[in-house]
């Protein structure tokens, strides 16, 4: 209600002003924010489904839309862009915290003794039959069963040989509590000491190879064959013929590997990669943490 004061200026009633007033909604704010949480979820599923494609190309676009995932979840916390920013380099930066915290303080032998190992069942390693059968199937004779212990990993291989080819092949497993994975390897040995790998090994190399090793990650291998005939690929690649690869004895093809990883390990410890810490044993340099770090940093790009 409008009236005049003494001074002939114009009040407006109270109530009716702050009845004019617009009142805030709470509803939009919470209605907003359920979008927004949508939105990521969404984002985290499409993320899901595409990892699940056998195409890699599907499972690189998956791992972007993570990305965008944690972006939108950083901008949609704090409003900024550089909160988006942040959510996305905190996927880089948990693996050094990783490294730094738990990798660094874990100790490794520097000789490990492969010896024979009973195959493990096949609810732990249902692969190993099929495996086994292709290799057999493309000429390959099985040698046997061997394994050994690193740290707190525990792996087990199943050797053969292609005497024809002069190719070792090796299926694969490693452990580590309830997490494991498969994996099949073909090596090839000159007569000059260099040895030639084809693996589908899932992860970067965790030390630098010794100057006699050449390594040939095929993650995408469809079967052994498809692992074999790239494994052959690589060879020619490199000029190497039939000839010039030693033909080697069966009965220590576990002591080959033996001195493959000793010569790595020795390798190693000279690059500064990693350091001797007494009673046998070394663990990651600083120098080896970065190397390690940016390893997993290329996988993580490659992906």
């Amino acid at each position: 209600m409008l009236h005049m004061d003494r001074g002939g200026l114009m009040l407006v009633d109270s109530a009716l002003f702050f009845s004019t007033l617009p009142i805030r909604n709470p509803l939009p704010t919470m209605e907003t924010t359920l979008q927004q949480i949508l939105y990521v979820a969404a984002t985290v599923v499409f993320a899901i489904a595409c990892r699940s494609f056998e195409n890699r190309f599907i499972q690189k676009l998956g791992w972007l839309a993570l990305l965008g995932a944690s972006y939108l979840a950083g901008y949609f916390l704090t409003g900024t862009h550089a909160g988006g920013g942040i959510f996305i380099a905190a996927w880089f930066m948990l693996p050094w915290l990783e490294i730094v915290f738990r990798v660094r303080k874990l100790r490794f032998p520097i000789k490990s003794e492969i010896k024979y190992r009973f195959p493990p069942s096949r609810d732990v390693f249902p692969e190993l039959g099929e495996l086994s059968s292709e290799a057999e199937d493309a000429g390959f004779t099985e040698v046997g069963d061997t394994g050994w212990q690193w740290s707190q990993t525990d792996h087990f291989m199943r050797l053969f040989y292609d005497e024809e080819k002069r190719i070792q092949a090796s299926i694969a497993l490693a452990q580590q509590g309830e997490f494991g994975f498969s994996y099949v390897s073909l090596t090839s040995r000159t007569k000059s000491g260099v040895t030639y790998t084809t693996t589908n090994y899932p992860f970067a190399a965790t030390m630098k190879h010794s100057p006699k090793q050449r390594l040939n990650r095929f993650l995408h291998a469809a079967s052994f064959e498809d692992l074999l005939v790239r494994h052959e690929d690589f060879l020619a690649s490199q000029g190497v013929t039939t000839d010039e690869l030693t033909l080697q004895d069966t009965e220590y093809l576990h002591a080959y590997i033996e001195r493959d990883m000793s010569a790595q390990i020795d390798h190693n410890i000279t690059a500064g990669v990693i350091e001797p810490t007494g009673n046998g044993e070394f663990r990651y340099s600083w120098r080896g943490c970065v190397f390690l770090y940016w390893q997993v940093v290329k996988d993580m790009l490659r992906v």
